[in-house]
């Protein structure tokens, strides 16, 4: 069954449901941030990146699913709203007094996956 097949309710529920997810690990009390796993400092970062590029991959395909929606249309979106998405979550972060703590690197990493989640989505867009 191809994406265009599936109806638009289908094709974006896992993004809503991905995104939600995002929102509360992004905006739930937290403890100290720089979280060190496996002697790796800063190990978050892989955490917000894999976050970012599965939901931007989503997005993607959520939006590639519309027949009218070009390929290079719907990367730019998808790697807009997921750069967006991370950097104003990183501000609410910000804005928020419950040990939760606003780190541009957090940000950085947030685009690096958006990136990465559309790049591979088109990548496999193209082949498919």
């Amino acid at each position: 069954m191809s994406s265009t097949s599936v109806s638009p309710f289908l094709r974006w529920l896992p993004v809503f449901l991905w995104g939600l997810v995002i929102l509360v690990l992004s905006l739930m009390p937290g403890g100290p941030g720089n979280m060190i796993l496996f002697g790796i400092p800063h190990f978050d970062k892989v955490g917000h990146f894999g976050m970012y590029a599965v939901w931007t991959f989503l997005f993607f395909r959520a939006l590639a699913g519309n027949q009218r929606m070009t390929s290079t249309r719907a990367i730019w979106i998808s790697l807009l709203t997921g750069t967006f998405t991370g950097v104003v979550l990183e501000f609410g972060q910000l804005y928020m007094h419950q040990g939760r703590s606003f780190e541009v690197a957090d940000m950085v990493a947030n685009a690096i996956g958006a990136g990465v989640g559309a790049g591979v989505s088109w990548f496999f867009r193209k082949r498919g």
